[in-house]
């Protein structure tokens, strides 16, 4: 379909490191509408044009934002393509723009009239049944707080979507997470451990270094490892500054 030998296409398909003529990207390109960048592997984005802002409805702001740096635009994308998104975007329309209080409001006035009409009724001393206080608290408890349903809601399907991206996150990351420490007892325990040794002269610390050494040996952490934590740490304080300044 596209002209390429099978071949050929075999060897750019395991990567073997053909080169290939202009005339079969821009083939392939077509065929598979992508970009032609997207098979050279200069962009991860399938779109195969550009896209003007007005189309997806972003601020100026909202865009400084995003190409700022400040924060992860991978995870980003990863809760836009929740399927759970889009409803809680929703929710959320709902919410700010007290959509659901019309409706919200007609429940809750219809509940009150079927309680004061049960009132009215044996207002007049009339024998009550056995579960007449059961059933009139419950007509009060179902009266809907329209601002603790719709946050309820939102805060739910945003759990669900943070559930799920984490999972994927673990999943991809699996073993190469380094092993932290539960508890700041667990901690202390390898503080006692490390004195112990030094006490012992099982460990000799003559500086920082070493000191820092013996402990990352005995929490079983590497030095990269700690270099990554403190990198990490080190850009949380630096995105700190940035909006503060």
């Amino acid at each position: 379909m596209t002209g390429i030998s099978e071949a050929v296409y075999n060897g750019l398909e395991n990567d073997n490191d053909r080169d290939t003529g202009y005339s079969r990207i821009i083939a392939l390109a077509k065929f598979y509408k992508v970009p032609t960048d997207y098979l050279l592997g200069f962009t991860e984005s399938r779109i195969t044009k550009n896209i003007e802002l007005k189309q997806i409805h972003l601020s100026d702001k909202a865009v400084e934002i995003l190409m700022s740096g400040k924060q992860n635009n991978h995870l980003i994308s990863d809760l836009i393509e929740h399927e759970e998104f889009s409803n809680l975007i929703n929710s959320i329309d709902v919410y700010v723009r007290q959509l659901a209080a019309p409706h919200i409001g007609t429940v809750n006035n219809m509940l009150t009239i079927a309680q004061r009409g049960i009132e009215n009724y044996y207002s007049d001393n009339k024998p009550k049944p056995d579960d007449f206080d059961n059933a009139m608290n419950y007509l009060n408890e179902t009266v809907v707080n329209e601002d603790d349903f719709l946050r309820f809601r939102i805060s739910e399907r945003f759990n669900q979507i943070l559930r799920d991206v984490y999972e994927i996150f673990k999943s991809n990351v699996g073993d190469r997470t380094p092993q932290k420490k539960n508890s700041i007892n667990e901690m202390t325990g390898d503080i006692l451990t490390v004195l112990d040794k030094i006490k012992s002269g099982e460990v000799k610390v003559d500086s920082i270094e070493d000191a820092m050494a013996a402990m990352k040996a005995q929490m079983k952490v590497s030095d990269t490892d700690m270099a990554d934590a403190l990198l990490d740490i080190v850009d949380i304080f630096a995105v700190h500054d940035d909006e503060s300044n």
